[in-house]
């Protein structure tokens, strides 16, 4: 063969072999449950799991549990392609994050990052923010951040460094602490278009400037909408210049909205509202003359107009536990459902949804030291009697855990055959391997006495029952009490899985059932084949002695 057509042989298969490589190996998998779809999202239980948002840019991912990062090094992710996706914190909290620069993620483009507080950590670098540092065509709601940011240069944001084309921020809060170099805003850095908005939303953080063009809420404002917000941050100038109660410089719209920051060393170019005033409009404004140390509404130019009031501390109750006066009476704000009244400033009603749930033993209701809510593979309900069933899984396992699951554990019929010591516990696994064998154990928050006792499932779909085989009975001591526990093992797909595929969710309504009551001292229960048999025995009884008694008769 002519060493030409070799080489070209040789070639191509080289090509083709490298095409194979390049372009048909598979995405990196995620390592827990979820297929990254709003259907199915992939479920972060983890700070590992949370860095794996860079394998999977535009995929839709939801947190199962509160994420502690100690100890972790996080670099920010998105760095050179923009984050596309979803995340959805479901009210969880990441607390100790501490990225390397820009924040969670460098860049977002036409995302959806909602439901999520950052508690605690830090971020450090040039452009900087808790959650995106360039955000475009962007939504962010219900987010909330108390992060340490620190910058070495201007647009940074507590919680987006910039917004641009329609990006939006609505119910969210910062109450952290910044140490920016201008351009900087307690909320957001920069805004830069027309679609750029930020509605019901509050700064109450501090921030120790060390340039200029600084804000409560916003540094740079070139344009976009501010609505319904208000700061009341500590801002130190330290002597530099613009900076403003809400915005550095304004060039947007700012309605409805007040003022109430707290000016430390302000000067004749600071201004209650607005440093510089660049052509910028109001409407409804106020601002707080006494706590922010001026008479100014604005401090350089100021073609538009706003109200002070509290002057000389005439009125420091002003904007406290308040909802008549403006701007909240003639501003649309929303008091039923959006804001809340408090003996200060107003808050949000969505904050709320970040406190742990009350679950038994303060929060660690299986005993091992870690508040369940940082625990994927611990989930807890309280049934109609409130009775707390605690379920856990080995962590090992990869499986998280949702409780109460599709399955409406009050509505499951009675079980004629025994007498329930608890009522149906209906909880889902989610577990990263289809067809996994999973053991389980339920943690009772009584004590109870198992002898001929048994676990119990319940198939909604063919409303049938059947005894879970293998079922063991034990007790555990948690936070110095003994409570019962059972321990079994789940087969996805199997018999005890409520749709019965092997798809990596396991739907189990189980209970503990049995002749047996809880140690309460009012005695047993006995179950209804019992009862049968024993009515019968004494009817029985009757009918013998009656037909007795007529034979002697009869004699």
């Amino acid at each position: 063969m002519h060493r030409s057509t070799v080489a070209i042989i040789v070639s191509t298969l080289v090509l083709f072999c490298l095409s194979i490589f390049t372009f048909a190996m598979p995405a990196v998998a995620f390592s827990g449950y979820g297929a990254g779809t709003s259907v199915n999202p992939f479920r972060i239980a983890s700070c590992a799991q949370l860095k794996e948002i860079d394998n999977n840019l535009s995929g839709y991912y939801v947190l199962v549990a509160n994420i502690n990062c100690t100890g972790s090094t996080f670099a920010h992710l998105a760095n050179s392609t923009a984050f596309s996706g979803t995340l959805d914190g479901q009210n969880h909290t990441i607390s100790n994050l501490a990225v390397d620069d820009d924040g969670l993620f460098n860049s977002s483009n036409g995302a959806t990052i909602k439901n999520l507080t950052i508690a605690s950590g830090s971020v450090t670098g040039g452009y900087v923010a808790s959650f995106v540092q360039d955000a475009t065509n962007t939504t962010f709601s219900n987010i909330h951040s108390a992060m340490t940011i620190t910058s070495s240069s201007g647009y940074t944001g507590g919680l987006v460094g910039e917004l641009h084309g329609t990006a939006s921020i609505a119910q969210s809060s910062f109450t952290g602490t910044m140490n920016p170099t201008g351009y900087a805003g307690g909320l957001v850095g920069a805004m830069w278009d027309a679609g750029t908005s930020v509605t019901d939303s509050y700064s109450a953080g501090t921030i120790s400037t060390s340039g200029s063009y600084e804000g409560g809420i916003v540094g740079g404002f070139f344009n976009g909408t501010l609505n319904r917000v208000y700061s009341n941050a500590t801002i130190n100038l330290n002597g530099h210049f613009y900076v403003g109660g809400l915005v550095g410089d304004d060039q947007g719209a700012i309605n409805n909205s007040f003022s109430a920051a707290t000016l430390v060393g302000s000067n004749s170019s600071d201004g209650g509202l607005v440093g510089l005033d660049n052509s910028g409009s109001y409407t409804n404004d106020y601002f707080d003359k006494t706590t922010t140390n001026t008479v100014n509404c604005f401090g350089i130019n100021g073609s538009g107009t706003c109200t002070g009031v509290n002057t000389g501390n005439a009125t420091p109750n002003y904007f406290k536990n308040n909802t008549t006066n403006a701007p909240f009476t003639t501003g649309s704000w929303n008091f039923s459902t959006i804001w809340a009244t408090t003996a200060s400033y107003p808050t949000l009603h969505n904050i709320n949804g970040f406190t742990d749930p009350t679950v038994p033993n303060s929060g660690d209701a299986n005993g091992d030291g870690t508040a369940d809510s940082y625990q994927a593979y611990v989930a807890s309900i309280q049934d109609a009697n409130g009775i707390w069933s605690t379920v856990t899984v080995p962590s090992s396992s990869g499986c998280t855990i949702d409780s109460p699951s599709s399955v409406d554990a009050n509505a499951i019929r009675a079980d004629s055959n025994v007498s329930p010591m608890v009522k149906y516990d209906a909880f889902t696994l989610y577990c990263p391997t289809p067809g996994a064998t999973v053991p389980v154990t339920i943690i009772y928050d009584k004590q109870y006495t198992t002898t001929g006792a048994a676990l119990r499932y319940y198939n909604p779909t063919t409303k049938a029952y059947s005894t879970v085989s293998g079922a063991v009975f034990g007790s555990v001591v948690v936070g110095g009490i003994t409570k019962t526990t059972v321990t079994y093992n789940l087969t996805d797909g199997g018999a005890w899985d409520n749709d019965g595929v092997s798809n990596g969710v396991i739907v189990d309504p189980v209970a503990m059932v049995g002749v047996a009551a809880p140690n309460t001292g009012s005695g047993a229960p006995v179950d209804k084949w019992q009862e049968v048999v024993a009515i019968t025995l004494i009817m029985a009884g009757f009918v013998g002695l009656y037909w007795h008694e007529r034979k002697d008769h009869q004699h």
